[in-house]
């Protein structure tokens, strides 16, 4: 087997029971792709065609509101990064998602995933799966951004995903916690004291 399908063999063997067999039906279907800083992996306008494990790097997913970008989620490593209303749906993207550090993905197509789900059933509760995670991350980020004040949230953000604190800049945290960078270099000042 390809040394760059064992990561992701080994994200979806843990969100689901797949046996060798199995998870073998998808390895034509899978492509690697490497991804520079700065560039997109989707951008507004455009369909998702394509699901994207994260090797190595690291994601934001943003839209534009009057011009200005507003962070929704950043993805790293071990996980799954599409625009699941694009994707899903078959329509053109409202959001864009773009690499912010160097980036290894393996991408599986919508047409290929519609192929697995007719080969195998396992397939389709992997989606299910990935479906409900997704939902449960949207819910608690309604939550945040709706009843958490701007310290909570960036503790929030600090306890579940300390990683995000150190590899994303101020101006990204920022937008994502939905305050001014000020805010946010008060709230670290305060933590550090």
């Amino acid at each position: 087997m390809n040394p760059d399908f064992q990561k992701i063999k080994s994200y979806i063997t843990n969100a689901i029971q797949m046996d060798e067999d199995v998870f073998g039906l998808a390895l034509d279907y899978f492509v690697v792709k490497e991804i520079k800083k700065g560039d997109f992996l989707l951008k507004e306008g455009k369909v998702c065609h394509q699901i994207a494990y994260i090797e190595k790097g690291l994601f934001r997913t943003y839209f534009l509101k009057d011009g200005n970008e507003v962070n929704t989620c950043f993805c790293m490593e071990d996980s799954i990064t599409l625009s699941h209303k694009s994707f899903v749906n078959r329509v053109a993207s409202t959001e864009y998602i773009q690499a912010i550090e160097d980036a290894k993905v393996v991408t599986l197509s919508y047409d290929n995933l519609i192929k697995l789900y007719q080969l195998d059933y396992a397939w389709q509760s992997l989606s299910n799966v990935l479906t409900e995670r997704e939902c449960i991350r949207l819910s608690e980020r309604i939550n945040a951004m709706s009843f958490e004040t701007a310290k909570e949230k960036y503790l929030h953000l600090l306890e579940k995903q300390p990683e995000i604190i150190q590899r994303v800049s101020i101006q990204h945290i920022a937008s994502y916690i939905g305050v001014s960078r000020e805010t946010v270099s008060r709230i670290r000042s305060k933590i550090l004291l």
